[in-house]
Order: C-alpha cells, then sequence, then structure tokens
C-alpha cells in the first residue's frame, strides 16, 4: 500500500510539473505540439531473436524547431529524482524488492535523443558504465526512397520508404495527413510523420501506438551538471568498449560490492549492436 501511495504521489507531482517552463533542468524549454508514443522492441540477442528482446514504450514530443525522444520510464524516472529525490529513493527501494533487481525502475533504454532542426544538430545523452555522456553531431538525413506500398496505422494513411542509415537498412512507414518530417530515434525526413519503421534484420522495430496534442509537457535539453562531453564517435566507442568488459568483476572491483555473475576479468562479445553501426568497433 505504501508503495502505491508513493507512486500516486509522484505519478501527479511529476505531471503537474511537466507542464511548467520554469523546470531548472529543462535547457532551452520550447512548447510541444504534439507527442508520440511508440513500442520500441530492441533485440539483446541476435541469436535468438524471437525470444531474447525487450519492449519499452518511447516518446517522441515534437516543437516548432526541436523534438526530443526517450524512454517514458526513464523520462518519468529522472523527473522525479528532480522534483523528489527522497521519494523516488523509497520508490526503487520497494520496486527492487518487489521484482528482485529483474525490472528495472527506469526502463532499459537510457538515451535522450534531440533534434535541432534550424541549427542542423542532433545531441545524444545517454547513461552507462556508470557515468552520464553526452555528444553533439550533424543532424544527418537519411536519403529516402518512396515506394507505392500503403497501409493504415493507428487510423492514419501511411506509404513505405527505405533508406540505408548509419549501417543498416531502414524501412519506414509515414503519414502525410500529419505534415511534420520527423520520427523515432534519428530517423526523420519524409514528407509526413514516421509511425513506424524497422531495420530489415527487425533487431529495431518502432510502433506508434497514439498520440497526444495537449497536456504536453516541454521540449528542451534536460541536462544535468555531470554530463561528459565526447565525440560521437568516442561515445560510439566507449559504448562498445563498455558491452565487452564484465561488468559484474568492475563493480566489484571498484566498490566492493558482491554480484551474483563471477567476477572473472574475462571479456565478453556483446550479441547485438546499437541502432547505428557505423562506427569504429576497436577495442583500443
Amino acid at each position: 500500500m505504501r508503495f502505491i501511495l508513493l507512486m500516486f504521489t509522484c505519478i501527479i507531482a511529476f505531471f503537474s510539473r511537466a507542464e511548467n517552463p520554469s523546470d531548472k533542468y529543462i535547457k532551452e524549454p520550447e512548447d510541444a505540439l504534439l507527442e508520440i508514443v511508440y513500442s520500441r522492441q530492441a533485440v539483446y540477442d541476435t541469436t535468438m531473436r524471437e525470444s531474447k528482446f525487450r519492449r519499452e514504450d518511447v516518446i517522441l514530443r515534437i516543437g516548432k524547431n526541436k523534438s526530443m525522444y526517450c524512454s517514458v520510464k526513464r523520462l518519468w524516472s529522472d523527473s522525479i529524482m528532480e522534483i523528489n529525490y527522497p521519494a523516488f529513493h523509497a520508490i526503487q527501494n520497494e520496486h527492487f524488492k518487489k521484482y528482485k533487481g529483474r525490472v528495472l525502475l527506469s526502463g532499459n533504454y537510457w538515451s535522450y535523443i534531440y533534434k535541432d532542426f534550424p541549427n542542423n544538430i542532433c545531441k545524444e545523452y545517454e547513461y552507462f558504465d556508470i557515468e552520464r555522456r553526452k555528444y553533439t553531431e550533424e543532424l544527418q538525413t537519411p536519403e529516402w526512397t518512396i515506394t507505392d506500398s500503403v497501409k493504415t496505422i493507428i487510423g492514419y494513411e501511411c506509404f513505405k520508404a527505405t533508406t540505408d542509415f548509419k549501417g543498416r537498412q531502414w524501412i519506414a512507414w509515414f503519414t502525410p495527413e500529419i505534415p511534420i518530417s520527423d520520427g523515432p530515434w534519428k530517423l526523420h525526413g519524409l514528407p509526413g510523420l514516421i509511425l513506424e519503421a524497422y531495420d530489415i534484420s527487425h533487431d529495431y522495430e518502432f510502433d506508434a501506438k497514439g498520440i497526444r496534442t495537449s497536456g504536453l509537457g516541454k521540449v528542451g535539453y534536460m541536462e544535468y551538471d555531470d554530463y561528459n562531453t565526447y565525440t560521437r564517435n568516442q561515445h560510439m566507442k566507449n559504448w562498445w568498449k563498455y558491452k565487452n568488459e564484465n561488468f559484474a568483476a568492475k563493480i566489484q572491483a571498484a566498490y566492493g560490492i558482491k554480484t551474483s555473475n563471477k567476477p572473472t576479468t574475462e571479456k565478453r562479445i556483446p550479441k547485438y549492436d546499437r541502432e547505428e553501426i557505423d562506427y569504429d568497433h576497436s577495442l583500443k
């Protein structure tokens, strides 16, 4: 009962505060025009695609000049931590006890992606390897080929388009009925909003579940002071190195915390990669 009351209190606080333009953790706030909720599927073992995947709700919040893409759970967690950290800590403890650490309160997707269209830049803020990290890159627009295939998605007529983008072949379904040239993750550049997208291997899939046009939060840069800045290639290489390490051994060495995994220094090779794979995968 205590856990439910804490959740209820924090949800009310979050939504009452989400529309407040004075939120100190939002940089360059902009009013949102609409928000799309997608179901994001990510395969974490490409040798067993049919069973080794995670689904999580993500949002694309679109303003006049910018858009923000992130996990619903991560946005909620970060916002609650900013509003009332003791309450978040209590909720997190109860959640851990309930699920024995098997289900993360903040979800499994920990990136924020911002597209700044007038300035032609894209920013990603991500947490991994016990560090907040960020980088800025040029906003690259995919070169799309639009086909004559048509289908309906959440009530909108959509057309099929294909592209080679950041190392993968992508298929997207967009609707000219919503003439906004944006989409989930870093996908954009079509004459309409992307409501469905996936790479040809189906390692990553995005499926629109609904659209909101009222009661929206702000579009802006949710940047805390402790983010470390990297280049895009450094960021990607660091992520790949992190995925090749024995994280349990690293935690035990750094903090002396006993982990469930055997604390060896043996490296491991991840069985999946990021949405984008056109980066240096060397471990040097």
